[in-house]
């Protein structure tokens, strides 16, 4: 597997995956933690829960007085909450299980020191001292303390006489204990439904030889919790993604403006300088760049100007030697001097023409080159050229009209001159235009295929401008197609002859 087709190709990408990734990262290992320590934490709240509900009935419990304190505890004992008072504990010893630390902590600070408390969560569906207090043992405990008997051992005493506590004690209406029995059904419904129901049993020594006895549910819900973490993690990490890209995009938008505006500067020298705002980085690299661009612009300017006053001093001098030269008595050294002085004529206004190079001064437009192609090749046809187009009838690009298309009748102009005949094509290659004029010459060898580009350099060593032209021909083309944004190649054509690929940029 290729990395490079995987990872991003750009600044902004790279930052965006690595926030992305970190988020990912740090909130999968904390969601990792709160799955593994999950029933933990939950058996934690549950037995804070169950502690709390036992300080809050033990208080309740104190506050009363004494004589209605037995018929408080039955009151309040429900399918949820059982409570007990006996002359023996109901647990032996209070064991080490993580929810019975807790309660018993709770419970120790809620007592006097020295309480004797024992605690444990002993998890099992068995039916007996582990379920202890059942609702039929918390009423015979009731009727024995009823009958002044503590004791937690052996059957029930029907025949012990009642005390005067009995006749305090009413005794439930029938709608209390239809709502009792109700609230036991749905109780074992929900434990078939989700099983065995955790709880927590206490017991605590109270008024010498009493103790109070208690067994609480533990409400441990965890449907809720299943499920809560995966929606809180995967909604703060599309918050935080959608944070990164909004600050990835803000902080990489300076770097495409610099490489938006390299570019241009590339084709429009005189493109108008950078806003220096932003952050302190960003106005230095802003700066940096227009100053950059203004040494360039004045680079060019001061050699422009410096061709254009050689030429004038030149054209003075060349005018009076051609003045000179009409008093030559010889005919044939007069024709000479007269041609020398044309190829001066000539070049120098070839090097004006590429110093000042007028088609970088002109704007840009929206221009139909397969049309103009085709006129093109129409008035090579009807000076006698052969010369050819194919292609589509229409395809819209911008350019500078006067600069591309001094370009391609230079480009064309050679293919007839050195091969004879120009085969011109047009097609569209995704974002580009390639336009191709092949010859049926002899070509050029590889060593030359990129000299000719150099300015005044020739292949034909004649230097006759007849033969071999003044070497900026091929110059000047490129210069103008590079100022659009294309380029210009030469390649071997199929067949032989030489193929020339020029790429221009489509927009849209």
């Amino acid at each position: 597997m290729n990395l490079r087709r995987i990872l991003p190709d750009s600044l902004g990408g790279w930052v965006f995956t690595v926030v992305v990734t970190a988020v990912i990262l740090i909130y999968g290992l904390s969601l990792i933690s709160f799955l593994v320590f999950r029933d933990e934490s939950a058996a934690a709240a549950a037995a804070s829960q169950a502690a709390d509900q036992l300080i809050v009935y033990k208080r309740v419990i104190e506050q009363a007085n004494p004589e209605e304190r037995l018929t408080l505890i039955r009151g309040l004992n429900s399918p949820g909450l059982r409570m007990v008072v006996t002359t023996r504990p109901l647990v032996r010893e209070s064991d080490d299980v993580f929810t019975s630390r807790i309660v018993y902590r709770r419970l120790e600070r809620e007592f006097p020191e020295g309480t004797d408390i024992r605690v444990d969560s002993r998890i099992s569906d068995a039916i007996g001292e582990e379920r202890f207090p059942t609702h039929e043992e918390i009423r015979r405990h009731h009727r024995r303390m009823r009958n002044g008997d503590l004791a937690m051992d052996g059957p029930p005493r029907e025949d012990a006489p009642r005390g005067a506590l009995d006749e305090r004690m009413p005794s439930r209406p029938p709608a209390s204990l239809a709502a009792e029995r109700r609230a036991r059904t749905i109780d074992q419904t929900l434990r078939d439904i989700r099983g065995f129901q955790p709880f927590v049993r206490a017991s605590v020594r109270v008024d010498g030889d009493a103790w109070f006895n208690v067994r609480v549910d533990l409400n441990v819900d965890e449907s809720s919790q299943r499920t809560r973490p995966f929606a809180i993690t995967t909604s703060l990490t599309l918050l935080i993604a959608l944070l990164a890209v909004w600050a990835v995009r803000r902080a990489t938008r300076p770097v495409s403006l610099f490489a938006t505006a390299a570019q241009r500067l590339g084709i429009e020298l005189n493109a108008a300088p950078l806003p220096e705002t932003g952050t302190g980085e960003v106005r230095r690299a802003a700066r940096a760049f227009n100053t950059m661009q203004s040494r360039l612009k004045r680079f060019v300017q001061d050699r422009t100007q410096m061709l254009a006053a050689i030429s004038h001093d030149l054209r003075t001098p060349i005018t009076r030697m051609r003045l000179r030269a009409e008093f030559v008595d010889d005919d044939e050294q007069r024709a000479k001097m007269l041609a020398d002085l044309d190829e001066m004529e000539a070049m120098i206004k070839a090097t004006m023409e590429f110093a000042r190079d007028d088609a970088a001064n002109e704007a840009a437009e929206d221009i139909d080159i397969a049309a103009g192609l085709a006129a093109l090749t129409a008035d090579e046809k009807a000076i006698g050229h052969d010369v050819t187009y194919t292609g589509p009838k229409s395809l819209t690009l911008t350019a500078r009209p006067l600069g591309l298309k001094r370009a391609l009748t230079n480009l064309i102009e050679n293919a007839v001159k050195y091969g004879g005949s120009a085969q011109v094509s047009l097609q569209r290659q995704g974002d580009y235009a390639e336009i191709l004029v092949d010859d049926s010459g002899p070509g050029i060898p590889d060593a030359d295929k990129e000299q000719v580009f150099t300015p005044f350099y020739r292949l034909e060593t004649s230097r006759s401008r007849d033969t071999g032209g003044t070497g900026l021909g091929m110059t000047i083309a490129r210069n103008a197609i590079r100022s659009m944004g294309g380029d210009v190649v030469l390649l071997d054509r199929p067949g032989g002859g030489l193929r020339v690929r020029v790429t221009l940029p489509v927009q849209g």
